[in-house]
């Protein structure tokens, strides 16, 4: 974790280097091009001479493109600078909404008002999140004002930028770099930008039986079960002349001279609210950071993001309970999609602490999740709750041999899920992970649990 970390870092901070690989390798070729007019020519023929003297032009040639190209770049970076340094707040304008229906895919229209492009250049931009990571370079290309004798009629671009992992992205600033036309310079300055993006989960629209709610708020639907309310021993009222006088307990009367009665049990035939839960607790031998970490996280939201979809365009209202944030609750599907985005895995809460079963409807597990967490809590609970199990090890399964045939014909594109679905293979948190997900399966088979593996 620490040498990706460093990895980043130096990412980061390359960016600020002017000089491009093409750069090198030109000083490279004059370098083998003065080699080679060094070398004493013994040939008195007119055709080497001819070539010595091409290769002096071309070289001249080339030292005058790139001087040009230099200084196009140079000079719109120094105004560029110039601009930001007298406090213009209009310097860079970010704008991001949706693209498609697919909402890993945010469309970002840049502007820079007060830029200049170089001669058969481009403008770069860079976003900056998570303190030192970098999204794909997105080029700036359009004029914002069309004059043709303007001299200033700033850059603008539309680009597609892909987020992949569920979670609130915070942008911090933005590098602007100005590249020549041989893309052997590029001349970087960073402008704050502060900004804050949800990548909202998906639903899969996953069959899901009925299912009965547990909690009574409001008294308007009739539910098949009569559900027990819990009386006797939690609720007391004032003695009144039709209560019967067994049911006044005597200890109150005694102290406080006030004649109380127990409130019997009751079986109630309403219920209004669907209490789903759902765990983000990891078992202590896991850890909560790491390279497929990010990626069991994506999965598990969009899974649970599933179960409350179609939880909610049912007829009862499905009440969400967060393990983080203080247990907060959410019962509109902005609210949750809010909460879940902000989730994340942790050592703190722990299952049996956080599940309430007497309300509880649903419950979402993972593999990750503390076997005997989960023995202790089925201990104490009924058998009403409908739990959904998400077996992680599903997010990095794969067809081996056909996987590597496809890269033997194809080049796949680039893609962290596919990285991380060959180092899977032979992986020990592969085998660690398959063993937890066994050891949760039998103690829901045991504890005669009703589950669904999503």
């Amino acid at each position: 974790m620490r040498f990706t970390k460093i990895i980043s870092r130096l990412r980061y901070y390359l960016q600020f280097n002017p000089f491009r690989l093409n750069f090198f390798l030109f000083i490279l070729l004059v370098w083998l091009a003065k080699k080679y007019l060094l070398i004493p020519n013994i040939d008195t023929s007119s055709f080497s001479g001819i070539i010595i003297l091409m290769t002096q032009i071309a070289l001249l040639f080339s030292f005058i493109v790139v001087a040009i190209s230099f200084c196009s770049a140079c000079f719109c970076f120094l105004h560029f600078l110039y601009q930001k340094g007298k406090g213009n707040q209009a310097i860079l304008s970010l704008q991001m909404h949706t693209a498609s229906k697919d909402a890993h895919i945010m469309q970002l229209e840049s502007k820079l008002p007060s830029a200049i492009k170089p001669i058969l250049g481009f403008i770069k931009m860079q976003l900056v999140y998570d303190k030192h990571l970098l999204t794909e370079k997105m080029i700036l290309t359009e004029r914002i004002k069309r004059n043709f004798f303007s001299f200033n009629n700033g850059v603008r671009g539309l680009n597609t930028l892909s987020l992949p992992d569920i979670k609130e992205y915070h942008f911090s600033d933005a590098l602007i770099s100005f590249e020549d036309m041989l893309q052997f310079f590029s001349f970087t300055i960073n402008i704050p930008q502060s900004k804050s993006l949800l990548n909202l989960p998906q639903s899969s629209d996953p069959v899901i039986e009925e299912m009965n709610p547990r909690k009574t708020e409001e008294e308007k639907i009739r539910i098949t079960t009569l559900r027990k309310v819990q009386g006797e021993y939690l609720n007391y009222k004032k003695f009144e002349d039709a209560d019967d006088v067994r049911r006044i307990v005597w200890k109150i009367f005694a102290k406080h001279k006030e004649l109380v009665v127990r409130v019997p049990e009751i079986m109630d035939p309403f219920a209004s609210h669907i209490y789903m839960y759902a765990s983000f607790y990891v078992d202590k031998s896991f850890s909560t950071q790491g390279e497929f970490q990010q990626e069991m996280s994506n999965y598990f939201k969009n899974a649970v993001w599933s179960v409350f979809d179609v939880l909610h365009e049912k007829e009862f209202e499905v009440k969400y309970i967060s393990d983080q944030h203080s247990n907060s609750q959410s019962t509109t599907p902005d609210e949750t999609g809010l909460i879940l985005t902000r989730a994340n895995w942790h050592h703190h809460v722990e299952l049996s602490d956080y599940f309430k079963a007497q309300h509880a409807s649903v419950l979402c597990l993972h593999s990750l999740s503390s076997v005997v967490d989960i023995e202790r809590t089925f201990n104490d609970s009924a058998n009403h709750v409908r739990v959904f199990f998400i077996p992680l090890s599903k997010v990095f399964h794969s067809q081996v041999i056909l996987n590597w045939l496809m890269k033997i014909i194809f080049k796949p594109k680039p893609d962290r899920l596919n990285a991380l679905r060959s180092k899977w293979v032979f992986h020990p948190l592969k085998f660690k992970l398959q063993k937890n997900e066994q050891a949760i399966l039998k103690i829901l088979k045991q504890q005669n649990i009703q589950f669904e593996i999503m």
